[in-house]
């Protein structure tokens, strides 16, 4: 149980009786999540004014950590200086992140309450492509150029450290603020004072462009164990960095979003969970529509071979967990070569070996569920009507080879189907879930047909 579960009664009932120098006093002594997480608890009749409640220096912090529907709502009910106090005080990520939600004449209108020099950083950070490093970096951030002794940089960093998003991490750079080197502060505090910072930085630093995509960024933060990355222009200049907070976001951000594509919900992320019902409606229905077209192909092909459920009804019986099986299969395989190819150490060597070991393992699944099928067929027998004059072992030869290839076929599908997606720059969480489904039910149920049909017409 939370901090704002215990005591958030108590604390709606001190606001009701007037008592905000209390919640004041009271909401010093914890942290600004938790002080945001009690605010968003109370009515929304209440929440401005525990907000207002909370320490004046206190405010931006707390509102950093609400969530963006509380935000939002203080937002529209904040008188003009509470409102230029709290967003000129926001980290300018952070900022930028909340504006680019917002509808664009209320952005607008929250943007002339900011400084002129907040402003036109903002505007700067907003213009950006909306996935991009450079609209998620913040230029809060400390640098000194390669001649600085280590004692230059403490007195930097006493300066101003309480400015910058990160003070663990000193970029160094040249006369033209280009990026050429890294020092930490426990480089810093090691050195002697007279040390210049160009005698012991790290060079070669790992970077990313501002117009490259958020998910390279956060990769590179993986791959390098950084607190932090460095942005930088065309021009090689450096403009600012995107901390872990901000990456592990998006990492949450990346996950959802693909947990929604495999399941098959067609909507943007940002969006989904407090979207209207009648949106979420709309979301899911256009892909189950897409699909509901899409399986009309499994039921023409049931239609052209219903004459072998005439001369053999039992065939009907065993479609359903023949075209479960296929489906399972490939929705399984389509999620290994997803995760392959979606972590920073993808190569396309890796890949393909993952992708023939996920074909040798199909072949072994095929064979041992088709020997599992052919068991079930055999011992739970059948009766004469319908067999209609042949034996439960063709049905079990039947059904076994059609497990066989058909499972064969869906998991090769499965795997094949996101390395072609990606190589069409379309995003393989798509291909998952649903879609693999409904291709692996359809496959499955043509080579069952046909291999019944062989079959019979052999015997």
């Amino acid at each position: 149980m939370t901090l704002a579960q215990l005591i958030g009664p108590e604390i709606a009932e001190m606001l009701k009786s007037g008592d905000f120098s209390g919640f004041r006093v009271l909401s010093q002594d914890f942290h600004a999540a938790d002080v945001a997480e009690i605010v968003e608890r109370l009515p929304q009749e209440q929440q401005v004014l525990a907000f207002l409640a909370v320490d004046r220096a206190r405010q931006p912090e707390v509102f950093d950590y609400l969530n963006p529907d509380s935000q939002t709502h203080l937002l529209e009910n904040f008188k003009p200086d509470v409102l230029s106090h709290v967003l000129s005080e926001l980290p300018a990520d952070s900022r930028t992140e909340l504006l680019q939600e917002l509808p664009g004449q209320v952005t607008r209108r929250l943007l002339e309450v900011l400084p002129a020099d907040e402003r036109k950083r903002t505007l700067a950070l907003l213009e950006y492509h909306e996935n991009s490093a450079g609209r998620l970096m913040t230029p809060e951030f400390l640098h000194v150029p390669a001649d600085a002794t280590a004692a230059d940089v403490v007195a930097k960093v006493r300066k101003v450290g309480r400015d910058v998003e990160t003070v663990y991490v000193i970029y160094v750079i040249d006369s033209g603020q280009r990026l050429i080197g890294t020092v930490s502060l426990r480089d810093i505090v090691i050195a002697q004072p007279e040390d210049k910072v160009s005698t012991f930085m790290t060079e070669n630093v790992a970077c990313v462009h501002t117009n490259d995509d958020r998910e390279l960024a956060l990769n590179k933060l993986r791959e390098y164990d950084l607190v932090a990355l460095p942005v930088v222009d065309q021009q090689q200049r450096l403009v600012g960095i995107v901390t872990f907070d901000d990456l592990s976001d998006v990492a949450e951000e990346e996950a959802t979003e693909d947990i929604l594509k495999m399941h098959g919900v067609a909507t943007q992320l940002d969006d989904y969970f407090g979207a209207p019902m009648l949106k979420k409606f709309r979301s899911r229905a256009t892909v189950l529509v897409s699909l509901v077209l899409v399986s009309t192909f499994s039921v023409l092909i049931q239609q052209e071979y219903n004459a072998l459920f005439t001369q053999l009804p039992l065939l009907a019986a065993y479609i359903t967990m023949l075209a479960a099986s296929s489906g399972n299969v490939g929705t399984q395989s389509a999620g290994i070569l997803i995760r392959a190819i979606s972590t920073p150490d993808f190569d396309r060597k890796r890949v393909m070996r993952i992708f023939g070991m996920e074909v040798l393992v199909g072949v072994l699944l095929a064979a041992a569920m088709a020997l599992i099928s052919v068991l079930v067929v055999t011992i739970r027998g059948a009766e004469a009507q319908a067999l209609h004059e042949h034996s439960i072992g063709e049905v079990a030869l039947i059904l076994g080879l059609a497990m066989l290839l058909g499972l064969l076929a869906a998991n090769t599908l499965g795997a094949a189907l996101p390395l072609i997606m990606r190589r069409l720059k379309v995003d393989p969480a798509v291909a998952a879930g649903p879609f693999i489904t409904t291709a692996a039910d359809i496959l499955t149920v043509l080579i069952y047909f046909n291999v019944a049909h062989l079959v019979l017409l052999a015997m």
